[in-house]
């Protein structure tokens, strides 16, 4: 009808505005969609990027990369020790960098003396990334770059770190980035050290261990570290039964043993005596199955750091038995005696699984020493002696629980010190094949 033309026009007008509204919905969203599916795949290989980064540093530190230029020539067929990477160069400007980067306060350590930086963006001054995309460049590629920090409390100035933080940046087009960090840890044993002198008991949680601090006032224990580095630790720790046993042995010896006298192994079956306290059991004397497992894991390792050119801090060396050094200060030396040991001197990580012998004058040693398995100590005879770091007995065979163990250090004449030594703990836990402790995306 002529008088109801006007509404049909307007309803034909509004669901036009209607349909032309839901036409420009659907092609915004579907713009939209397009430039995040694009933003999305940028993000992708700015990540990937990073990873890149992240498996060439680790390739870094796992020694499978050379320095550019080398530090001194290689001799034929090996690699001198000056051209293998550890924290301690990682972590200086000026073995972590190319001698072209900055050096100024402040400037990060990149790597960039073992990786290949080959991007300099435009008006810079030195490469800032490695691009991994072929003719990279911000708007169309992968790339990354790498800052290493240091991960412990101690200065660098003080002593090489077992941990080190890695941020890998990776760059992907249209200016995404992606931010990976990883720690690395050198204690790859995971070797923790509680006491100056560590005595795991039997696991019956009843059977004392035996033990002799010596007759003699000139022999001293103390968890004082010697070092001048970090805060006291107990000069021993045992099971919680032991207590009364060591107890018993120091008191003829007032003096002898300084304070913190002892703490108690935290060990579920073995409860430490009232008003004592606890301190954390290594990971190795919480059960004879993982002592066990430790044992084959250090010589597979020392194995592994035997043959000439290895990418090790120090050199491995597995005997049936040993009467002699272990390693010298200026050559530490990774040691595994799978048998009786009578020790002269020496450096490093020694493992003994038979009996350990301090006969006569000597040893002067500075490291770590593990009696695991036979767990007997026996000293014998006079001499001066000094062990700087750590000592640990341990009894078990090749199965059941753990033993009573044996330290035995009387032997009259001279005088012996036992002191923790951090510097030395340290240095000798440091092993190859770093360790990968975490990896977190920023």
């Amino acid at each position: 009808m002529r008088s109801e033309r006007g509404a049909a026009l307007i309803t034909v007008l509004m669901m036009s505005a209607l349909l032309l509204t839901a036409g420009g919905a659907l092609i915004l969203t579907t713009s939209l969609s397009g430039i995040n599916t694009v933003d999305a795949a940028a993000e992708m290989q700015a990540y990937y990027g990073a990873e890149a980064g992240i498996q060439a540093a680790l390739n870094v530190f796992r020694g499978n990369v050379l320095p550019y230029p080398l530090f001194v020539a290689n001799p034929p067929g090996t690699v001198a020790p000056e051209n293998r990477i550890d924290f301690g160069k990682a972590l200086a400007l000026s073995t972590s960098n190319l001698a072209s980067d900055p050096t100024t306060a402040g400037f990060p350590k990149r790597l960039s003396r073992w990786l290949t930086y080959n991007y300099t963006p435009s008006g810079g001054a030195y490469a800032d990334r490695v691009g991994i995309s072929s003719a990279y460049n911000p708007f169309g590629g992968i790339a990354y770059s790498v800052m290493v920090t240091n991960a412990d409390t101690t200065p660098l100035a003080n002593q090489i770190p077992t941990r080190i933080l890695v941020d890998s940046t990776g760059y992907g087009p249209r200016g995404a980035r992606k931010h990976l960090s990883m720690l690395l840890g050198a204690n790859v044993l995971d070797i923790d050290v509680p006491a100056a002198l560590v005595i795991r008991g039997h696991d019956n949680a009843s059977t004392p261990a035996i033990v002799d601090f010596g007759n003699s006032g000139a022999k001293t224990y103390s968890g004082v570290d010697n070092a001048g580095l970090v805060a006291a630790k107990p000069t021993l720790a045992v099971s919680g039964h032991d207590v009364t046993t060591v107890q018993t042995a120091y008191a003829s010896k007032p003096g002898s043993i300084a304070a913190p006298q002892f703490n108690v192994l935290d060990l579920p079956n073995d409860p430490a005596p009232a008003g004592t306290t606890k301190v954390s059991t290594p990971w190795f004397l919480q059960t004879a199955d993982n002592a066990r497992a430790f044992l084959a894991q250090s010589e597979a390792m020392a194995n592994s750091c035997a043959a000439p050119g290895s990418p090790c801090p120090k050199r491995g060396v597995v005997l049936s038995s040993l009467n002699g050094s272990a390693g010298s200060l200026t050559v530490p030396q990774f040691t595994i005696v799978k048998g009786d040991c009578t020790l002269v001197s020496g450096s490093g990580l020694l493992i003994v699984t038979g009996t350990l012998y301090f006969n006569g004058p000597g040893p002067t040693f500075n490291g770590i020493i593990l009696v695991l398995g036979a767990g007997r100590l026996l000293k014998s005879g006079g001499g001066n002696r000094d062990v700087y770091g750590s000592i640990m007995v341990a009894r078990f065979g090749a199965t059941g629980n753990f033993l009573e163990p044996t330290f035995d250090y009387n032997g009259g004449g001279g005088s012996s010190n036992l002191q923790y030594d951090s510097t030395a703990d340290l240095n000798s836990v440091v092993m190859a094949g770093t360790k990968v402790l975490g990896i977190i995306e920023k």
